[in-house]
């Protein structure tokens, strides 16, 4: 099997120099640069994934980061997923997906060995070491997302910040002054998730602006969480809340649609319903909610083409910053505060 020497050797140069071919890491002639091109395909030598660089200069391999975690959203994942390995197929690119907990370690590991061309960063965290870390990646790195420490990485996402402003100031034109708040899953509060943490932090200093009483849910987990209990102590409680803005998935907020239903609540007649930061457009509902949802087609085609500029265009994208803003979609979950006079409703 032949060796970097007998490369070297059928070139007529040093070993180092068909090193700094291989790696980019110092400028070789374009005279010379060929001529180890040619002694690597009549030797058929490929010492790793950074001799496909001799290719025109790239391998055309990009690492997505997304590590697996338990009861993550399937939906969610698989759509952020699919979408950036689609686009980046588009765009003429392979991807190699890293899913270890140790991300870290893994991102230095395929970009210091020139295995890859770039990363992107999925399923962000508020504090993100991955984000915070990128200065140690020799590669550009984009987050779809936009966690607090992100100077080496670019970050594009849908404003949650606006999202949560959005929730809250469209409820409140509609009459709404007592909503209830169907949290997330309590262990991706926990862990960090950062869009629930932006949104969430957001709705809470927007409703105390207008003036909006917030009643929020217990913690929320798939296997204690009581929908009827929900429905009995909070839609049916003392307050009477008029409107309900949803954070869980599509199962927790399914049991609560149907206990609604079960208790005679009419939904957008006596109780109006908006999800955010979800994606109920693929998943399955039992009625339709109206959703400011998630936009995954637009944030990783997004970020495939902020990556293309830095690895094609050699832009520097450290600390760039593209946040979406968020739509509403209306399905019809959502109406007036109806209000009693003598005359009856009106």
């Amino acid at each position: 099997m032949p060796g970097i020497k007998d490369v070297a050797r059928l070139a007529g140069v040093s070993v180092s120099t068909v090193s700094y071919v291989f790696s980019g890491k110092r400028s070789i002639s374009p005279k010379t640069a060929e001529k180890v091109r040619q002694a690597v395909e009549e030797l058929g030598y490929i010492p790793n994934a950074s001799a496909q660089r001799l290719r025109g200069g790239h391998n055309r391999i990009i690492a997505i980061s997304e590590p697996i975690r338990d009861e993550m959203n399937q939906t969610q994942y698989n759509a952020y997923f699919l979408e950036t390995a689609k686009q980046a197929k588009d765009a003429g690119y392979d991807v190699l997906i890293l899913t270890s907990e140790e991300a870290v370690i893994d991102i230095q590991r395929v970009t210091g060995s020139n295995l890859v061309e770039g990363v992107i960063l999925l399923d962000l965290m508020h504090n993100d070491q991955r984000a915070a870390l990128a200065h140690l990646y020799s590669k550009p790195c984009v987050a779809i997302g936009y966690p607090v420490e992100h100077q080496d990485c670019a970050c594009i996402d849908i404003d949650f910040t606006k999202m949560g402003q959005m929730a809250a100031q469209t409820l409140y034109r509609l009459g709404h002054r007592t909503i209830a708040f169907l949290r997330g899953l309590e262990e991706d509060y926990q862990r960090g998730a950062g869009y629930m943490i932006l949104f969430y932090e957001a709705l809470l200093k927007e409703t105390q602006a207008l003036g909006i009483t917030l009643i929020e849910s217990e913690k929320v987990d798939h296997h204690n969480f009581d929908a009827n209990q929900f429905t009995q102590r909070i839609i049916n409680g003392p307050e009477h809340p008029t409107a309900l803005i949803n954070q869980s998935g599509s199962d927790i907020l399914n049991a609560v649609l149907d206990s609604m239903q079960n208790a005679g609540i009419s939904i957008p007649d006596d109780c109006s319903v908006l999800s955010c930061g979800t994606y109920l457009e693929k998943e399955l509902v039992h009625q339709p909610i109206s959703e400011i949802p998630f936009t995954p087609g637009k944030l990783c085609t997004g970020a495939v083409s902020i990556l293309r500029n830095a690895i094609e265009d050699k832009r520097d994208i450290r600390g760039a910053v593209r946040l979406f803003e968020p739509k509403l979609v209306d399905r019809g979950s959502l109406a007036s505060v109806r209000s009693i006079t003598e005359g009856g409703t009106v």
